[in-house]
């Protein structure tokens, strides 16, 4: 099986394609080299390789601590250019790769719960971070709509054992994780 791994360069990303290619093809990509925001060079890019049975999007997203807003002049500006960047760079990045690789059986997003999460303390203070990761989960539910397998996965509690996690995370790609039934759109934290 061919496996391309988007966001390539964390240590759980690593871990990951280490597990994965003990028995499949991973190709890795990330920032150093492909360009998110053009969809030609990814194009490109991705032509260069055979085509991919599993996708995982693992791209960083940014989010604004409340205290940087407190220094910044213009929030409303900081908090409109920092979303914007963002969006451009991983979500339409998401869905160029989509559309370019779209012949794959299936997509994974590592992404965060962050969205359902009603503590106040997740309020202003991230609310870029969550309304991308809203925004990423519902390429996600539009993807599987057009009948691709397409899931979420929240390493939520990772940084306890990367590496554990890394392979649990394999595992569930690769679907030898039997504890999950039926489709899954979101798994939040691993026990």
């Amino acid at each position: 099986m061919n496996i391309y791994i988007v966001g390539s360069s964390s240590a759980f990303a690593t871990n990951i394609a280490n597990e994965l290619q003990k028995d499949h093809n991973v190709y890795k990509f990330g920032r150093s080299n492909l360009d998110y925001t053009n969809y030609s060079v990814m194009k490109e890019e991705f032509a260069k390789y055979p085509k991919p049975d599993i996708v995982l999007f693992n791209q960083h997203i940014s989010g604004i601590g409340f205290e940087d807003l407190e220094v910044r002049q213009s929030t409303l500006d900081y908090i409109i250019g920092n979303n914007f960047n963002n969006l451009r760079d991983t979500f339409y990045g998401k869905i160029f790769m989509y559309d370019i690789l779209k012949d794959a059986n299936t997509f994974v997003f590592i992404t965060s719960s962050i969205t359902s999460n009603t503590d106040p303390q997740f309020g202003l203070k991230q609310i870029v971070y969550r309304h991308l990761r809203a925004s990423e989960q519902e390429l996600m539910k539009s993807i599987y709509l057009e009948g691709k397998n397409s899931y979420a996965l929240c390493p939520g509690g990772m940084d306890s054992d990367p590496e554990g996690f890394a392979i649990k995370t394999a595992k569930i790609i690769l679907k030898q994780d039997k504890t999950l039934n039926g489709k899954v759109t979101l798994v939040h934290g691993y026990e």
